[in-house]
């Protein structure tokens, strides 16, 4: 099955990309028997991964990182399923990577960028503000998909991309909606951190 994705893969097996990653890249963190049944369905499909696992180990592979923070997310998975697609037509290798809640993405992304080579990074999900330090040790350019445009108020907008919504103004809008409809008592399920994220745009707006 010459188009199946690493989506398709987790699919089958009812796990999660980063699982299927996890079992791909021989990581210890995953049950043997989910590893098992994950790569018999890789060998009964004759699923690839992204332009061959031996390429990211040539000195000039190129390798597009993407790191996701919040895997489990379902709005992430149309994304990382096309980020996988348009790679691969341009001949390029997909680095997927799970970054745990507790851990900072632009650590992950600097260990990355030195491991892998990487010619590019996109970061889903994660905090909507980053040390501008940090930014500026990024020696290839990174996208912040679905997070604000203010990644940093230490950078110009020429050292970082975004893709995304305005949180905040989208949210005070749904609200402003909704209170023209009417409705006085308003919810919002939210995260219980103080750390800036997504979340905290949506309800500060």
């Amino acid at each position: 099955m010459a188009d199946i994705t690493i989506v398709e893969i987790a699919k089958r097996c009812g796990v999660g990309v980063s699982t299927v990653s996890r079992a791909i890249n021989d990581h210890s963190d995953i049950n043997p028997e989910t590893k098992k049944r994950i790569l018999e369905v890789i060998r009964e499909t004759g699923y690839v991964p992204n332009n061959s696992a031996r390429n990211l180990k040539r000195t000039d592979a190129k390798c597009i990182a993407v790191l996701v923070k919040g895997i489990t997310n379902p709005f992430f998975t149309p994304m990382i399923q096309i980020a996988e697609e348009e790679t691969e037509k341009r001949k390029y290798a997909l680095v997927l990577r799970h970054v745990e809640t507790y851990e900072d993405e632009l650590d992950v992304a600097l260990a990355l960028e030195k491991e892998k080579r990487l010619r590019g990074i996109v970061f889903m999900g994660g905090s909507s503000k980053h040390s501008s330090t940090k930014i500026k040790q990024l020696n290839v350019p990174a996208v912040f998909a679905t997070i604000g445009s203010d990644i940093s108020d230490n950078l110009s907008k020429k050292e970082y991309s975004t893709v995304s919504v305005d949180d905040f103004n989208e949210s005070r809008k749904m609200t402003e909606y909704l209170i023209g409809l009417g409705h006085r008592k308003i919810a919002i399920l939210s995260e219980g951190s103080e750390n800036p994220s997504i979340v905290r745009l949506r309800l500060e707006g």
